[in-house]
C-alpha cells in the first residue's frame, strides 16, 4: 500500500515538472529546429482546432454572449493601434509603424481560450472576444489599410480572406461541442475528463508556430538585421503594454488578471503577418513574427508560475 502511493506521488511530481517545462522546451525546440518543423506548418490549424475543442467543451451556449468588456477591451485595441501608428509614423521607419500598429490591431489569437482555461480564466467570455474580434478586425483592417497604405486588393475580398482563415478554427470545435453538450451528453461528459489533451495539443502547436515565425524572420535579407532588431523591440513594448493594460482591465472589471489580459496580449500571428504581406511594408511583419515569441514566454512563465501556486494550495490543505 505504502510503494503503491510513493510510486502515485513520484508520478504526479514528475508530471507536474514535465507541465512546468513543456512550453519552454516547445519554444527552444521551434527556434532549435525551426527548418525541419516549419515543413510541418500547415498542421497547426489541425492542432488548434483539436485543442479548442478540448477547451470549449466547458462552454454552455448561453455563456456566449456579446458583453460590455468584450466592447471595452476591443476599443483600447483599436485606441493603441491607431495611437501608435499616429506617434510613430512622425519619426520612425515605414515598417517600424506599421509593424507595431499591426501588433496592436491584430485580432485575438485563436488558441487564447485555452490557454485562459489553463489560467483558470473565464473561457466562454475569451471565445467570444475571438470571435466578435476577428469579425470586426476583418471590417476594418482592409479600411485602415487602405488610408495608410493603399493596395488595389477588393474591400470584400479582404473581408473574406480574414474570416476564412479564422473563423472555422473558432466554429468547427465550438459547434461540435455544443452538439455533443445536446445530443449526446454522455459523450460529452466522456470527453470532459481529458481536457489535459488541450494543453499538449497546444505544446505541439506551440513549437509548429515559433519554427515557422522563426523561419519568416530568416528568410529576410541581412541587410535588414537593424531594422528587425527595432521591430523585435517594437514587438515587445507592444506585448508588454497590451497584456499590462489587459491584466489592469480583467482585475478592474472581472476580479482576476487573466481573461481580458490574454484576450488582448494574445495575438494571431499567421493572420497578422499575411496582413503585412498584403498590404503593407512586408518587414513589417518581422514586429508580429517576434510578438509571437514574446507572448508565448510570458504565456510559459504565467502557466509555470500558476502551476506553481496550485502545488503550493494543494500542500496547505
Amino acid at each position: 500500500m505504502f510503494y503503491k502511493l510513493f510510486v502515485s506521488h513520484i508520478g504526479r511530481k514528475i508530471q507536474r515538472v514535465l507541465r512546468n517545462l513543456a512550453l519552454p522546451l516547445a519554444i527552444l525546440v521551434g527556434i532549435v529546429l525551426y527548418k525541419p518543423l516549419s515543413w510541418f506548418s500547415p498542421a497547426i490549424p489541425y492542432f488548434i482546432i483539436g485543442m479548442l475543442f478540448f477547451s470549449f467543451l466547458k462552454i454552455k451556449p448561453s455563456e456566449l454572449r456579446v458583453r460590455k468588456e468584450h466592447l471595452i477591451i476591443a476599443v483600447v485595441q483599436l485606441a493603441l493601434a491607431i495611437g501608435s501608428y499616429a506617434l510613430l509614423s512622425l519619426f520612425a521607419p515605414e515598417a517600424l509603424s506599421q509593424g507595431v500598429m499591426l501588433c496592436f490591431l491584430c485580432p485575438a489569437a485563436s488558441a487564447s481560450p485555452v490557454v485562459i482555461g489553463m489560467l483558470g480564466g473565464n473561457i466562454a467570455l475569451a471565445a467570444g472576444y475571438v470571435l466578435y474580434n476577428t469579425v470586426a478586425v476583418a471590417f476594418i483592417a482592409p479600411l485602415f489599410f487602405s488610408y495608410i497604405a493603399p493596395v488595389g486588393t477588393s474591400f470584400w475580398l479582404s473581408v473574406w480572406h480574414i474570416l476564412q482563415g479564422v473563423l472555422p478554427l473558432i466554429l468547427i470545435p465550438l459547434v461540435l461541442s455544443f452538439f455533443l453538450r445536446k445530443r449526446l451528453p454522455r459523450v460529452h461528459a466522456s470527453l470532459m475528463r481529458y481536457s489535459v489533451v488541450a494543453f499538449w495539443l497546444w505544446v505541439v502547436s506551440l513549437s509548429l508556430i515559433i519554427a515557422k515565425v522563426v523561419h519568416y524572420m530568416v528568410l529576410e535579407p541581412r541587410s535588414e538585421i537593424p531594422t528587425m532588431i527595432l521591430l523585435a523591440l517594437g514587438g515587445l513594448i507592444a506585448c508588454l503594454v497590451q497584456f499590462a493594460i489587459g491584466k489592469l482591465l480583467s482585475k478592474r472589471l472581472l476580479g482576476e488578471s487573466i481573461t481580458l489580459g490574454q484576450s488582448l496580449g494574445q495575438k494571431n500571428s499567421s493572420l497578422a503577418i499575411w496582413m503585412a504581406q498584403a498590404y503593407l511594408n512586408p518587414l513589417s511583419g518581422v514586429a508580429m513574427a517576434a510578438y509571437s515569441i514574446w507572448q508565448n514566454l510570458i504565456n510559459a512563465i504565467q502557466l509555470t508560475l500558476y502551476s506553481r501556486r496550485q502545488e503550493e494550495a494543494k500542500s496547505r490543505e
